[in-house]
């Protein structure tokens, strides 16, 4: 192949069109796909399964982004790599979003029948996850959709049944009474994750309890004064004085005049209200804590129904049926006619709100079904304290162990229609309850077919900490199983630490009796520019889909990974996306630059034959091989954006702005004495590693630059990853090479405080600190007159500067002067250039001035030309000021 088999690069980069054709070449080529029976290592991931509730979050892409990274990186290094989507169920989730869309389509979801109001979640769940699956591929992540997964796809379906019936057989699953997030919306418990708290503002309520034998009593402050019929005492702190007598009395409940006993608890504060708690064990769970630790208490009957509506043998008639907030405007109205209400504060407090619903949460004592946690928690607090399992960053152990240490039995059943069944059955003839995988047909007790289903199903987190290994096949024998579980690394925010992460690591020892992957890695929370977490309440969370629309997925990936930590809570917006298209456009201009002037493609370019000579060479073939360490070192880390860093750092500085600036003429043929056959070699080198380098973190450019560098070559998806060289590790260069930078910086400096015009060629030279330093700067003279523009560039002695010499600047590693004769200015040339730059403006202003031009061209062309009709006036008055210093000098002369 020849060099002009080389495709020519677009002036312009434009990611949609690039992004689409190789998403389209990866797909066919299968790019992607593990193999089934992989010879040598492999490195699998699961993507946590997104909720088919909507549209995939910014939180998502930066998610994606990082394994998709990982994945790319391992599958580079010959790992035969395997990363496994899916979508969640989202039980409870999917059913709201479900009844939100018939409600505004004038249809009530509890009106449709049980087949029905299925379908109607099954056609919200296949439109979604053609959304999300399109969304995935449009980020261009390297997913193996052949193994695609869902959480109740029929091998889900049995896995669930098998995991709730053997831990039901070991004892670890049981149903029993306690307090749970009830939604009295819904009609039923939710997890902690799916309660928002928030400060708002409401009551206090002060209400006088009189004492049993007709005394004054005690004084109870509440915000919930419609609870009272649920009391069953009155405690206070046992070192507070005010009550220390009361304790052991009796006093009674307003309205209803039930006596109940004063009780000493350390649990109450006495600083909140008048300091003494009224104790409502089935609505508030420090109530429950405290009634527990007084077993002599009455056992209260439920005062709210499932729909927090007054209800029970304890409520008063009058207020039977009546939802709690109305019954709390009643409540108060008696209690002030019966001179029980001491006086109204306000009062502002912490709030729970259902996610889904938006309903207060009302702590219920509720019978549902549990999974018992602390056996299953011990294995998992060992597998991190010895380091099976690595969470990043460390600073989450902490957390991780405090939660770890108080760990409480997980309520597993919700009452609603979407989600897997739970798997009981009760014989209505003989009462035994039946806990089977496969539906039971008959009582095996009495034989007896009239069986009873358990009418609830199970928690969605139940299916999805199973999903390490039931994603590759559990519990059915898996080839898939047997090569790539356990996975290596899960990432994920840390929001579902506990709900997810944890009980994952459980399940995984539990079942399979290994870890279900190695790393964990904690992604941190995006906000907007305002420094406001990203939310859809908030309305400032954008959609992926319409960044990667307007300004490509690579460009929304590089957003993601830099320049914020991405374990870190940081910004996201039109900043980091402007800068991260800065980045991709300086990497397509670089290459655009180099393709003209690269020797034949070849498929892996080769270190030089020999090694090279020239600073530069040496230098940039060192710093390359400094940036691959670093690049290796941070991902092994799970550190990406430290990884980011170092390849935005080697791009930008010193492969764009220093070694392509110092070697144009170079690579151009154009320098004396030097084969520019040594520079093109340099250079294709480290542009092939440097998009390897690149490749998993911005697929598409990569790939595109890759091909157009040679044309011939395979997928860079399915490339190599570059192994360092130590033979081009050259600190020596780097040494040199920053001393020679120095240099052109200092003199470029006095340039500018002198003002001299860019069309000058001043002579400069500097009085070296060693000898050593002075052989090294005039060795690399002839570098340093191009970089600065000089007439020449000499070390000088101890001889007194010139006459005319017109700055002088101090350095660490040497003196250095500037020389600015008049007559070292030719004025001709000067005349000629301002000549030429006054046509261009001329021109310039010219089209401004056109009405045509401002009104169909956009806008941003627009500004550019203005601003390019601005420097050209700049330049062209300092011109004339030179000019004018220069006719002065003559005329004194």
């Amino acid at each position: 192949m020849t060099e002009a088999a080389r495709p020519e690069l677009p002036s312009r980069f434009e990611p949609g069109p690039i992004e689409a054709r190789w998403q389209a070449e990866w797909e066919a080529a299968r790019a992607f796909r593990a193999p089934d029976a992989p010879d040598g290592p492999t490195y699998s991931l699961i993507l946590p399964p997104p909720n088919v509730t909507g549209v995939l979050t910014i939180g998502h892409m930066l998610g994606g982004t990082l394994m998709d990274a990982l994945a790319r990186a391992h599958r580079m290094r010959g790992r035969s790599t395997a990363w496994i989507p899916g979508v969640d169920h989202a039980g409870l989730a999917t059913q709201v979003e479900v009844r939100r869309r018939l409600q505004r389509d004038g249809v009530a979801f509890d009106r449709l029948s049980r087949d029905e109001a299925l379908r109607e979640i099954e056609r919200w769940r296949s439109e979604h996850v053609s959304t999300i699956v399109a969304q995935l591929r449009a980020a261009g992540f390297s997913l193996d959709w052949s193994r695609f997964r869902y959480t109740m796809d029929p091998g889900a379906v049995r896995a669930t049944r098998e995991v709730f019936v053997r831990l039901y057989e070991q004892g670890l699953i049981y149903r029993g009474e306690r307090m749970v997030n009830w939604d009295v919306r819904l009609r039923t418990a939710i997890s902690d994750l799916e309660v928002i708290h928030a400060e708002e503002d409401g009551h206090l309520y002060y209400l006088r309890y009189p004492a049993e034998d007709g005394g004054a009593g005690v004084v109870v402050a509440t915000v919930r004064p419609e609870t009272i019929f649920g009391d069953v005492a009155v405690a206070v702190h046992p070192d507070d004085a005010r009550y220390r007598a009361l304790v052991g009395t009796r006093v009674r409940v307003p309205l209803v005049d039930r006596p109940v006993p004063v009780i000493a608890d350390a649990a109450v504060d006495p600083g909140f209200g008048a300091g003494a708690l009224k104790i409502t064990p089935r609505h508030d769970p420090v109530d429950l804590e405290i009634g527990e630790r007084h077993p002599e208490l009455e056992r209260p009957p439920d005062i709210l129904d499932e729909e927090g509506r007054l209800t029970g043998p304890w409520v008063p008639e009058e207020f039977r049926g009546i939802e709690r907030e109305a019954a709390r405007t009643q409540v108060v109205a008696r209690l002030t006619s019966a001179g029980r209400l001491e006086r109204i504060e306000p009062y502002r407090h912490s709030v729970a709100r259902s996610e889904r619903s938006e309903a207060v949460i009302e702590p219920r004592l509720s019978r549902q079904w549990f999974v018992r946690m602390a056996p299953l928690a011990a294995p998992v607090r060992e597998a991190v304290h010895r380091g099976e399992i690595t969470l990043h960053p460390g600073r989450w152990n902490r957390t991780f162990d405090r939660w770890m240490d108080g760990i409480q039995d997980w309520c597993i059943s919700r009452q609603i229609l979407w989600g897997h069944p739970i798997p009981v059955a009760t014989c209505t003839a003989c009462g035994r309850e039946i806990v089977t995988v496969e539906p039971p047909e008959r009582c095996p007790a009495c034989g007896a077919r009239a069986l009873a289903s358990d009418p609830d199903v199970l928690d969605t987190w139940f299916t999805s900490w199973l999903w390490p290994f039931v994603a590759l096949g559990w519990p059915d024998p898996s080839e898939d199983r047997e090569r790539y579980y356990p996975t290596q690394v899960l990432v994920t925010g840390r929001d579902i630490m506990f709900f997810w992460v944890a009980r994952m690591m459980m399940a995984g020892y539990a079942f399979t009796g290994r870890a279900p992957f190695s790393d964990v890695y904690f992604s941190g929370m995006l906000r907007d520019e305002q420094g406001r977490r990203m939310s859809k309440h908030l309305g400032n969370s954008p959609d992926p889909r319409q960044v990667i629309r307007d300004r490509g997925a690579d460009a929304l990936r590089w957003a993601l990974v830099f320049p914020n930590p991405t374990d870190e809570d940081g910004p996201f917006g039109t900043a980091a996306l402007d800068g991260a298209r800065n980045f991709l456009t300086k990497l397509w201009n670089v290459t655009r630059f180099a393709l003209p002037r690269l020797g034949a493609p070849t498929e892996d370019p080769a270190p030089p034959p020999t090694a090279p000579t020239a600073l530069e060479n040496r230098w940039i073939l060192s710093r390359c091989h400094a940036t691959l360490r670093e690049v290796d070192r941070a991902l092994a880390d799970f550190e990406f954006t430290r990884a980011a860093t170092a390849l935005y750092g080697f791009v930008w500085h010193d492969l764009a702005d220093q070694y392509i600036e110092l070697s144009k003429d170079a690579l151009n043929g154009g320098r004396a004495g030097v084969d520019p056959a040594e520079f093109r070699s340099v250079l294709a080198r480290v542009l092939d590693r440097t998009l390897r380098m690149l490749h998993p973190f911005v697929p598409h450019i990569t790939e595109e630059l890759w091909h157009a560098v040679a044309p011939a070559r395979g997928l860079l998806a399915q490339a190599t990853w570059p192994v360092a060289d130590e033979a081009d590790d050259d600190p020596v260069a780097e040494r040199e090479m920053a001393t020679v930078r120095e240099a052109i910086r200092l003199l470029r400096n006095l340039r500018s405080d002198e003002k001299v015009p860019l069309e000058a060629t001043p002579r400069a030279w500097v009085r070296p600190s060693d000898p050593g330093l002075g052989r090294l700067l005039m060795r690399e003279a002839a570098t340093i007159v191009r970089a600065v523009r000089l007439l020449s560039f000499e070390v000088a002695g101890d001889e007194p500067p010139t006459e005319g010499s017109r700055a002088r600047r101090v350095a660490p590693s040497g003196d250095y002067q500037l020389e600015l004769p008049v007559q070292s200015i030719d004025r001709l040339s000067l005349e000629r250039e301002r000549e030429k730059l006054a046509q261009l403006l001329a021109k310039t202003r010219a089209r401004l001035a056109d009405p045509t031009f401002r009104s169909r061209a956009p806008a941003a062309v627009v500004q550019e030309a203005e601003a390019k009709a601005a420097e050209l006036a700049t330049r062209v008055r300092r011109l004339d000021d030179h000019l004018k210093v220069a006719d002065s000098s003559a005329g004194g002369a």
